[in-house]
């Protein structure tokens, strides 16, 4: 049972949505209440269209973002039917909460409640302004007030006819608010973000000590301290020359004042002519450390206690670099394939920066400048220009990018090296994947990367640019999990967490740095081993004991250990065939019905009950009917699915062909370790 899925994983999504609706459903019947179905698969498919995709992961603005904005401009239904939604909601994140399945870096429960409680009052109104309406909403909606089911493709057909007539009423303002809407907005979904892997970071104090050594933070706080009470302007909003002059010493910005080109000298007319310090005083504009007021550079007070924060102060002036026009601002004189990339640099640094977060090895830097050529082509038309042109124009966004890159490693944001890359580099060079690079690129790359080729440019980012791209992924609402950040979680939240979202490395680094803060592996780990058992989802269950046995000094060991557990056994036995530990033919007959109820348990949580009764439908009759018997006797410990299995099997099984030859059994095509590495 997985949180997390592909946007183009369509059937294995459905299919755990309908599992999960089931199984809430279930729950709340056990308790004496009831959840509207149609809204537990509003609230998921919500998570599943977002950024981050994460089905588990709630957060207050989350919350009411689902129940004020997404449903009202999605769900046709009337306010009525839609009343329960809050109700329904509430149920949900308790079950995931109950069920071990919430993601912990989410809010907690309580505000998740209130969140919901605090939306109640304007839900109605908000499920009934038309103005909130998506466009298949607004014209559902409409047919619904003609008396004309939604469902009924011919008579929908014929009401559109009627629309294009004008022959039905409705309110054109409201509908052409809806269509700006959409034109600025899409229809509100997000296109899903690349998962990063998990990262490492420094001690706080060790992030703050690095701050405090940067130039940036050194000439940021020197600047400050010039400008005291005041600095007098020109009339053109410039530094005074002998102001500047002044500012270059006191800044060290490499500056040159009568700038040589060639045998000429130019005579500095302007401040403005210095880039390297008016770049450094419109980055202390930007993030508001400094402001111009009748002609006066003054201090901005309130900013104060950022001047004082040295990580604070980093960040800042790092998260302004993709706006400063960092390409242009230095000369008057830019090619135009630099202008063109300083055009969509706000786009494209974030893009690089976020490519290179997490990275396990630094990556060649020609990787980089090949990924931004292309997407300088994606944007603008670049086909009609002469091969000479174009590869003129490709070196320049190449210069262009890595002069970029000295920018960021002056900032402190990352490092430049020269050596060997990582061979994994290389290991997708030769894939016919439509999605990867041009082949003239993939080309370039291999000639630049290849075995026997030179050392190359690499390039990583530092610890302080780490914690502020992960800052900003936050901010976006995309996952960045942070090794160590669940240390604090119930064993089944942590889990379930690595096994769905971490690298093997780092997977090992969390749970072993778990196990240290509950009192180690003699204390720690039967508090993991029975978040495993209570786990209601086999698949979820395996994942959670394959991750948990590879962290283990002697995986082998640790799973034959667990080989007679009543609960873990059935799980332990797939993990070691799939080791190639044991083979089915060494199973007792006892062990071999649980292994099979087991397969077929994982079976219908992946696919569904459909897919059992396919299976069924394939055997014979006979043979059919003792799998059936064999299940309802073989003791599984998984009391609801093997109910659920028993649901299926046990539906009328009509007469087949007796001479029918027997399929093979069923097998384990792959250990979920093996699945969760090809994932990565």
């Amino acid at each position: 049972m997985r949180t997390y899925f592909e946007p183009d994983d369509i059937e294995t999504y459905e299919a755990a949505k309908d599992l999960l609706i089931r199984r809430c459903e279930a729950w709340a019947a056990e308790r004496r209440t009831s959840v509207d179905p149609f809204a537990l698969a509003a609230a998921l498919d919500f998570r599943h269209q977002s950024i981050d995709g994460r089905l588990s992961y709630w957060t207050a603005a989350l919350a009411e973002e689902f129940l004020l904005s997404y449903a009202p401009r999605t769900l046709s239904t009337d306010v009525r039917d839609a009343a329960g939604l809050p109700d329904s909601l509430r149920l949900l994140i308790e079950y995931l909460h109950a069920t071990g399945l919430t993601d912990p870096t989410g809010d907690p429960r309580v505000d998740l409640d209130a969140a919901i409680t605090r939306s109640v009052p304007e839900f109605a109104a908000a499920m009934t302004e038309q103005s909130n309406f998506g466009m298949a909403k607004f014209w559902v909606m409409t047919a619904m007030g003609h008396g004309i089911d939604p469902t009924d493709s011919s008579a929908m057909s014929g009401f559109f006819d009627d629309v294009e007539a004008g022959r039905i009423d409705h309110d054109d303002e409201v509908l052409a608010h809806i269509i700006s809407r959409h034109d600025r907005q899409g229809d509100g979904r997000f296109e899903r973000a690349v998962a990063q892997l998990p990262v490492s970071l420094p001690a706080q104090s060790e992030l703050d000590a690095a701050a405090e050594q940067t130039l940036i933070v050194t000439r940021l706080r020197a600047l400050i301290n010039w400008v005291g009470d005041g600095r007098v302007l020109t009339t053109t909003g410039n530094l005074r020359l002998a102001d500047a002059r002044e500012l270059v010493t006191l800044l060290d910005t490499g500056d040159t004042f009568g700038p040589k080109i060639g045998d000429r000298v130019f005579r500095t007319k302007s401040s403005a002519e210095l880039p390297g310090l008016a770049r450094l005083i419109e980055l202390a504009k930007k993030i508001r450390l400094v402001r111009v007021v009748k002609n006066r550079l003054v201090r901005v007070a309130k900013t104060a206690p950022l001047l004082r924060d040295g990580l604070a102060l980093w960040t800042a002036a790092f998260d302004a670099q993709p706006e400063l026009g960092l390409l242009t601002r230095s000369t008057p004189w830019a090619a135009e394939h630099t202008r063109m990339l300083d055009s969509i640099l706000d786009d494209v640094l974030p893009d690089v920066l976020n490519t290179v977060y997490g990275l396990p090895e630094p990556i060649p830097v020609i990787r980089l400048t090949e990924s931004v050529w292309s997407a300088c082509a994606a944007t603008y038309y670049l086909d009609d220009l002469d091969p000479a042109t174009a590869t003129r124009w490709r070196e320049g966004v190449s210069s262009n990018t890595r002069r970029l890159f000295d920018e960021l490693a002056e900032l402190g944001a990352v490092e430049l090296t020269v050596g060997h890359p990582d061979p994994m580099y290389r290991s997708d060079l030769d894939l016919d994947d439509p999605m990867s690079l041009p082949l003239e690129a993939r080309e370039r790359l291999r000639a630049a990367l290849g075995p026997v080729a030179d050392e190359v440019e690499l390039i990583a980012l530092t610890p302080l640019a780490t914690q502020a791209v992960r800052a900003r992924l936050l901010r976006e609402g995309r996952s960045a999990p942070l090794v160590g950040e669940l240390s604090d979680t119930e064993p089944a939240q942590l889990l379930g967490m690595v096994a769905e979202h971490y690298s093997e490395e780092t997977a090992h680094a969390e749970i072993t740095g778990w196990l240290a803060a509950h009192g180690g592996p003699e204390h720690g780990l039967p508090l993991l081993l029975d978040g495993i058992r209570a786990c209601p989802f086999r698949t979820r269950a395996a994942a959670m004991l394959d991750v948990l046995a590879q962290t283990m000094p002697d995986r082998s060991a640790f799973l034959h250990g667990l080989r007679a557990d009543r609960h873990l056994g059935p799980t332990v036995v797939q993990l070691l065939i799939a080791d190639d530990e044991i083979t089915p033919d060494e199973l007792d007959a006892e062990e071999g019905l649980r292994a099979m109820a087991e397969q077929f348990i994982h079976l219908m949580e992946a696919a569904g009950p459909e897919a059992i009764a396919d299976i069924l439908a394939d055997l014979p009759t006979a043979q059919a009917r003792d799998i059936v018997a064999a299940l309802r006797e073989c003791g599984h410990p998984d009391d609801t699915g093997l109910e659920e299995l028993l649901a299926v099997t046990e539906a009328p099984i009509t007469e087949r062909n007796p001479d029918r030859a027997s399929p093979t059994a069923l097998k384990r095509k792959s250990s979920s370790r093996a699945k969760r590495r090809k994932h990565r």
